[in-house]
């Protein structure tokens, strides 16, 4: 949607009545009364900042962009405080047919570690002569889950060091390990170096009398989209809570993938998700999913842990633990499935205003981190003034005509406020409880499958396995 500069004389005659969502009944949009610096009133849609411009929608749809200087005193104030980056709306994924990119140029060097490889927007670093040609085939999966991030729905693309995203591929398995890659793992991205690290192994690749080739067959790529995803969107892993950030990566990794390019019509899409769902059934995975409300409202913390474990059908096999991580992976798919594709472009609006939300709760925590770190060093500059005492207790005493500083307030009694703090917007200031009760009837009926929440044992026969169906592999880490 183009966005239409008015002059302001023409927003006096717009002004519906005030209401706390738009007309479609969103509640991340932010509908209220702004006031001209000469006094006119207007009620609009407020979408989001735009090169210093307020960007707003009237009642008959139509969109325009405002100089914030245009605006009152205390809208202005609103905006200091509420402000985020305009975006335009998403409604879909780009078709596969301009999804699909050339193979990209392979630029090869050799340092003393070893062999770089580097393409447009990635670098690779290996202990193995790969060759370009062999890359080019490794690395098309790399810049086409690049590209499709560069059309995220939710407009997070990380910018990376040095202009290109770090990968380490390795070419003995027990190397990946030490390096921090986890057993049985195909790929992992670690936060902190910001660097992707994957064994050539697990990537389709074996070393042969005359270097590496390509095994024969076709691997899966499902885990390296899931954390190429997690590197892609690094600005989120601190922003969200993690059922958000691995129920988002699990989404893009089950995008289906056909001549090695990303199938983005909304068809292929929930055809896919419908077979994983079905293996799962009937392979063993975690027909029982975990309650939507709760993985709604599940801190980082739980889900660690393996999500609450009381109210839940027992699991009749060994290995509990990696089911319920399992049964919390597709439930948070299933999550980010229903904001995007159900719910659609208002769904979309949601989860951009939970991250906005929270990206404010950070940077206020940001601040008292900062603010508090500056009264340690004021402290430890009290105590060295004359007169000022350590006492054993832990307090202390001063001359009176000294003032100690004052500590800050934290603006948070509890961390975990800090990831959650946007949830009322995404849930529309309703309950978890309400909405998840509302996903879960809207997926059950749009992917027409007796999906069980909670252990939920509504006597509901599942029909016989068709054929061909094989175990599902374990979510990735």
């Amino acid at each position: 949607m183009k966005a239409v500069v008015f002059p302001l004389w023409v927003l006096a005659f717009f002004v519906p009545a005030v209401q706390a969502a738009d007309d479609t009944g969103n509640p991340s949009v932010v509908r209220r009364e702004w006031t001209s610096t000469d006094g006119r009133k207007l009620n609009a849609d407020f979408l989001g900042l735009k090169e210093g411009n307020v960007v707003i929608r009237l009642a008959n749809g139509k969109v325009m962009t405002v100089p914030a200087e245009k605006f009152s005193a205390a809208d202005n104030d609103f905006l200091r405080e509420h402000g985020f980056d305009y975006q335009e709306p998403w409604s879909a994924w780009p078709l596969a047919s301009k999804m699909a990119a050339t193979y990209a140029d392979v630029q090869e060097e050799k340092d003393d570690k070893g062999y770089v490889y580097t393409t447009p927007h990635f670098c690779f670093r290996t202990d193995a002569n790969l060759g370009k040609a062999l890359m080019k085939d490794l690395t098309h999966v790399f810049e086409q889950t690049y590209h499709l991030h560069s059309h995220s729905p939710f407009g997070i693309l990380a910018q990376p060091k040095d202009n290109r995203y770090e990968a380490r591929l390795f070419g003995v398995l027990n190397d990946y390990r030490r390096a921090g890659g986890l057993p049985n793992s195909a790929g992992v991205y670690l936060p902190k170096d910001k660097v992707f690290l994957a064994p050539l192994d697990l990537m389709g690749v074996e070393r042969s009398r005359a270097g590496f080739r390509k095994k024969t067959g076709e691997y899966d790529p499902s885990t390296i989209v899931h954390e190429l995803t997690h590197m892609l969107t690094h600005d989120m892993l601190e922003n969200l809570p993690t059922w958000a950030n691995e129920g988002y990566a699990e989404y893009i990794s089950r995008i289906p993938i056909e001549s090695k390019s990303f199938r983005t019509e909304t068809g292929d899409i929930r055809k896919a998700v419908i077979e994983l769902l079905e293996k799962e059934l009937y392979c063993g995975g975690p027909s029982a999913l975990f309650p939507i409300s709760e993985v709604l409202s599940m801190n980082d913390k739980t889900w660690a842990t393996g999500g609450p474990t009381s109210g839940y059908a027992p699991v009749q096999r060994s290995g509990d633990g990696a089911n319920r991580m399992q049964r919390l992976y597709r439930t948070a798919h299933l999550i980010i499935y229903y904001f995007i594709h159900i719910e659609g472009e208002a769904g979309v609006a949601k989860i951009r205003r939970f991250i906005e939300e929270n990206r404010r709760h950070l940077a206020r925590y940001e601040a008292y981190e900062n603010a508090h770190a500056d009264y340690v060093k004021a402290m430890d500059a009290f105590f060295r003034l004359p007169g000022v005492k350590r006492l054993d207790d832990g307090r202390f005493e001063y001359p009176s005509n000294l003032t100690p500083p004052t500590a800050p307030e934290p603006p948070f009694t509890d961390p975990d406020v800090l990831k959650l703090g946007g949830l009322d917007t995404l849930l529309g200031n309703e309950t978890a409880e309400v909405v998840g009760e509302r996903i879960e009837t809207a997926i059950q009926e749009h992917f027409d499958l007796a999906l069980r929440f909670r252990g939920d044992d509504t006597g509901r026969a599942v029909p016989a396995p068709p054929r061909g169906f094989s175990p599902v592999r374990p979510p990735s880490p």
